[in-house]
C-alpha cells in the first residue's frame, strides 16, 4: 500500500468522523437545544436528522412528553385554624426548552424548582380556605386555582402544568385523635340530651295518661252514682207502692229480709229478750202452733 492510499484512507476516516459528529437525531418524544461552550445557540423542536458544528456544538435533549411530579406531603394550617396534611401530584410538560435549560440545566433541577413552586402555591391557596371547603365539593375549584397560579410561576422556567390533583387531604394523627375524642364527647352529650328529652316526654305522657284515667274514672263513678241513685229511687218507689197496697205483706217481706241478713251463717247467735219485735214472727208462729 503506497502513501497516497494511506492518506486517502486517513482523509476518508476523518471525514466520516467529522460527518458523524455533525449529525444528530431528534426522536418524536424529544426536543433539543444546541449549545456552544454552554451557551444556547438554537432550539430544535421537530424530530428528524439535524446538523451541528462538530466538536464546537453539543446537543442537549429535553423530553417533551407529559411528565409526572409527586409532591411531598405537607402540613399546613387552614383558615379555620385546623391543621391538615395534604398529599398532591402534578402533570407537566416543557413548553419552552430554552427557558427550561436556562433555569435548570437538568431534569432533576427542573423537577425540584417546579416542586418548590407547587408547595408554595398549594400552601397559599389552601391556607385561605376552611377545612370543610378543602375536603368537600369545592376541591375541583381549588385545584383549578392551584393550576392557574402554578402555571403563572412555572412559565418563567419554561414549564406548563397540565393537571393538579390532591391525592389525600387528612388531619395529622394527633389532630385526628383529638377530633375523634371531641366528636365522641359531643355524641355522648347529644345522647344524654336525647335521653333527658325522652324521660321528660315519658313523664309528660304518663302524667297525661294518669290524668285522663282519673277523669274517666271520675266520670264513670259519677255515672254509676247517678244510675245507682236512679235505681234506688225506683226501688223506693216500688216499695212505697207495694207498701201502700198491702202493708202487712210489706212488713212481712222486710222482716224476712232482715232475718236473711242477720242469720246468714251457721254460727250466728242472737241474744234478744223474748218480747223483742225482731222475734215476733217466730213467737207468733209458736203461739199459733199451741
Amino acid at each position: 500500500m503506497n502513501t497516497k492510499s494511506i492518506a486517502l484512507i486517513v482523509v476518508l476516516g476523518l471525514a466520516g468522523f467529522v460527518g458523524l459528529n455533525s449529525l444528530f437525531i431528534v426522536s418524536e418524544r424529544e426536543q433539543a437545544i444546541v449549545v456552544q461552550f454552554g451557551n444556547p445557540q438554537r432550539t430544535v423542536p421537530n424530530p428528524g436528522l439535524h446538523v451541528k458544528v462538530p466538536f464546537f456544538e453539543q446537543v442537549i435533549f429535553i423530553d417533551k412528553r407529559v411528565l409526572s411530579l409527586d409532591i411531598r406531603p405537607q402540613e399546613l394550617l387552614a383558615s379555620d385554624q385546623r391543621r391538615i396534611l395534604v398529599d398532591s401530584f402534578a402533570r407537566y410538560k416543557v413548553v419552552d426548552p430554552l427557558r427550561r435549560y436556562q433555569a435548570a440545566a437538568t431534569d432533576t433541577i427542573a423537577s425540584d424548582l417546579l416542586e418548590g413552586i407547587m408547595v408554595s402555591t398549594v400552601r397559599q391557596v389552601l391556607a385561605s380556605q376552611p377545612m370543610q371547603a378543602i375536603v368537600s365539593g369545592q376541591r375541583a375549584t381549588l385545584m383549578e386555582e392551584i393550576s392557574r397560579l402554578t402555571n403563572e410561576r412555572a412559565e418563567t422556567i419554561g414549564l406548563e402544568v397540565v393537571d393538579v390533583r390532591l391525592k389525600r387531604v387528612d388531619l395529622p394523627i394527633e389532630n385526628s385523635q383529638a377530633i375523634f375524642r371531641r366528636m365522641e364527647t359531643e355524641r355522648q352529650q347529644e345522647a344524654a340530651e336525647k335521653r333527658a328529652e325522652g324521660q321528660r316526654d315519658a313523664v309528660k305522657i304518663t302524667s297525661d295518661a294518669d290524668r285522663q284515667v282519673a277523669v274517666l274514672v271520675a266520670e264513670a263513678e259519677k255515672k254509676s252514682q247517678i244510675i245507682r241513685g236512679e235505681a234506688d229511687g225506683r226501688a223506693v218507689k216500688v216499695f212505697a207502692e207495694a207498701f201502700g197496697k198491702d202493708q202487712e205483706f210489706f212488713e212481712f217481706y222486710r222482716t224476712m229480709q232482715a232475718y236473711r241478713a242477720a242469720i246468714n251463717k251457721d254460727d250466728t247467735r242472737l241474744v234478744l229478750s223474748p218480747d223483742n219485735d225482731f222475734l215476733k214472727l217466730f213467737l207468733g208462729s209458736s203461739k199459733g202452733g199451741n
